[in-house]
């Protein structure tokens, strides 16, 4: 039985005719990837899909630019390397030293993010040539040198005065700036010995800090690690510098209700955490605190020293030395129920961290080690080398103690292998994470004109809760809406759709997506894909995780751009169904002239509808053919969906050939749109009052 309601508010719509249904703009390469405050440079953007009216949509206030001509294409560009590119003249703003996000706009819509650095020193471009000693750049110390490793033995020199005494620091910017260069880094004095080397200090990243014995030049050598890959991917920020390095920020947690700073990039595996944007060069982010802060007190190595700690608190520690542990003891009330977590990789510490609780005769309860859930498999892959999140009922009053080290703590320790153990009693609650749909490239979201946008989201649930979810947006442009959605309870994964006005005028900007259930309230972080999947094809499920990380910028960047020529428009929006059953829900199809394909219908929520086989596409739930105007399609409600509300997004894409263009260098995205929200009721839930 099913709740009929006819659409007449919300229409779903495609993009033109074929031949005009394009992806937005995809963006790969930025270079250079920085410029000095205040100064104005020329930049060049890689990618595909600019296809006229570019501008530049920054993640923070205060940026000019200017378009140099119009985006060129070159056709003898080797297969896999951005064939088009476009110049702006890029002003950055005095007063915004730090990494912000740079996309393109164009007239099919808006490009995915890259990191663009504003510095406070020297910017210049590397000079070529600079691959051999006698060859070496010459640069000032206060000097940063955009560059790139254009094949996997290219190596590029560059030499600086200093004097004896000085304290010089040499750190070079790979990954944390979107680039795939795994940088190696060393130096060389005056008499041509190496004083120091570097590599993988925080991902790509690699940093030297050393004092210079002697008066004199110093040289700098610079490769991608093993010599394995390079090119126009393999970018980098060299800088020489004599301001301090800070390794380490200690604690490594902020006092209870401090406010949070959410501008900030990280990988998923830290993304459900809170924590605040590092202040220091080179400081590890600061996890939020919630409870009492401890301070580690270095003399309980074992068991027998354990230091006396009162739960609920949050405890900050270091592997300093060699085999180091660190031993708690707290005491415990029968039937109480208290979380034990460890944070050291997802506050940036180089280490995999695990802990054994033990009873206070020293029997172990348990030994937690790497955690083993992940929300993705491969779009959004959040697990990492922190202990799993322990839940201990405690059987009998009593002491209790908590070790905590490192896997590597017999060969690596020091001020970076820092830790936060938190004991804090139950709190259910959520985080979101939202970011364009499609699971193997770069993307971002665009609305055409009488259309939708459909996005992921992904739900970290933790300390038993399991309630609903109800998605909302605030503050959208005129003609910009989102609909009532439902992620559904226990459900790790959904859907968003921001529907468009067909008279919308067109934006791009920045929107906060909230999530709502009962008194709990947040913010949805937006995430984004950084490098195309290698090795699929067009819709297939990548089956490695993809580099992911999270969006600088007031809240999910998207664009409206375009026009509908079609639309499909569910009869009924509201359903309900028994767990694995079947709803079936029929399509209007209106076309203009230009727009006489097929049209596939795919269930865009997770475990609606057929399953792909392996990595393959999602089959459709329907097709609508050539020149059709109804559809009506049979959708599978999952058999363990539980009893509740939930929202079901059909989307749709042409059913035609991918058409293939240029020199077919970069894998693109199919053209996809959402179709409105259904509300979809599995019996059992229960009644409301």
């Amino acid at each position: 039985m099913f709740l009929r309601r006819i659409v007449a508010a919300f229409v779903v719509s495609l993009v033109g005719g074929y031949a005009s249904a394009q992806p937005g703009p995809q963006l790969l390469t930025v270079f250079p990837p920085g410029a000095k405050a205040g100064d104005t440079v020329d930049v060049t953007f890689a990618g595909a899909g600019f296809d006229g009216d570019e501008k530049l949509l920054f993640s923070a206030k205060g940026f000019a630019a200017e378009r140099v001509g119009a985006a060129t294409v070159d056709p003898k560009t080797p297969k896999g390397v951005p064939a088009t590119t476009i110049k702006f003249k890029v002003t950055a703003p005095k007063g915004a030293t730090g990494t912000h996000d740079v996309r393109v706009v164009s007239k099919s819509g808006l490009s995915n993010p890259r990191a663009f650095v504003v510095s406070g020193i020297t910017d210049v471009n590397e000079a070529e040539p600079n691959n051999d000693v006698p060859q070496a750049q010459k640069i000032d110390l206060e000097t940063t040198v955009n560059g790139v490793i254009s094949a996997p033995t290219d190596v590029d020199f560059v030499v600086f005065k200093a004097k004896a005494g000085q304290n010089v620091v040499v750190y070079c910017l790979t990954s944390s700036i979107d680039s795939k260069m795994q940088a190696d880094l060393m130096v060389s004095g005056p008499d041509g010995k190496a004083l120091a080397s570097n590599r993988a200090y925080r991902g790509g990243d690699a940093v030297l800090d050393f004092k210079a014995p002697t008066d004199g030049d110093y040289l700098v050598r610079l490769s991608q690690f093993a010599y394995t890959t390079g090119g126009v991917d393999h970018f980098y920020r060299l800088t020489v510098t004599t301001t301090t390095w800070v390794p380490a920020v200690f604690p490594p947690v902020a006092a209870p209700k401090a406010a949070l700073v959410s501008n900030w990039s990280t990988a998923p595996t830290a993304a459900m955490i809170d924590a605040h944007e590092p202040t220091s060069l080179g400081g590890h982010p600061v996890l939020a605190g919630t409870n009492p802060l401890i301070l580690d007190n270095t003399k309980n190595g074992t068991a027998d020293t354990a230091q006396e700690v009162k739960v609920p608190c949050d405890v900050a520690g270091r592997v300093a030395k060699k085999n180091e542990r660190h031993w708690y003891n707290f005491t415990a009330t029968k039937g109480d129920v208290w979380m034990l977590e460890v944070f050291a990789e997802r506050i940036g510490s180089p280490v995999d961290a695990y802990f054994i609780l033990t009873d206070d005769k020293g029997k172990v309860i348990t030994e937690q080690d790497d955690g083993p859930d992940t929300l993705s498999p491969n779009q959004f892959y959040t697990k990492s080398d922190d202990p799993g999140r322990y839940r201990f009922t405690v059987p009998t009053d009593g002491n209790y103690k908590v070790m905590v080290s490192t896997r590597e703590a017999g060969v690596q320790f020091g001020v970076r292998d820092q830790f936060v153990l938190r004991i804090a009693k139950e709190k259910p609650d959520f985080r979101l994470a939202v970011m364009p749909l499609i699971q193997y490239l770069p993307d971002a979201g665009t609305l055409a004109k009488g259309t939708s946008a459909v996005f992921t989201v992904f739900v970290f649930r933790f300390d038993g809760f399991n309630d609903a979810i109800e998605l909302s947006a605030d503050k959208l442009p005129k003609g910009v809406t989102c609909p009532k959605q439902v992620i559904g309870a226990g459900q790790t994964r959904g859907t968003l759709v921001l529907t468009c006005d067909k008279n919308a005028e067109d934006f791009e900007g920045f929107v906060k997506i909230n999530a709502t259930s009962g008194d709990l309230k947040h913010t949805a972080r937006p995430f984004t894909v950084t490098w195309p999947a290698i090795g699929v094809q067009q819709n297939q499920i990548p089956n490695t995780p993809m580099i992911t990380r999270m969006d600088r910028g007031d809240g999910l960047a998207f664009a409206v751009r375009g026009e509908a020529p079609f639309t499909l428009v569910p009869t009924e929006t509201e359903f309900a169904a028994k767990a694995g059953g079947k709803i079936d829900v029929t399509l209007k199809v209106t076309r203009k002239d230009t727009f006489k394909d097929g049209i596939a219908v795919i269930a865009a929520t997770p475990n609606f509808g057929p399953r792909p086989m392996g990595n393959q596409p999602f089959p459709p739930v329907g097709t609508a053919a050539a020149g059709s105007t109804e559809l009506k399609v049979s959708v599978d409600i999952p058999a363990n969906l539980p009893p509740g509300t939930h929202t079901l997004v059909l989307r749709g894409q042409s059913a035609a050939p991918v058409p293939k263009g240029g020199n077919n260098a970069i894998l693109r995205p199919v053209p996809t749109y959402a179709a409105v929200p259904i509300t979809v009721v599995v019996e059992g839930a229960p009644k409301k009052k």
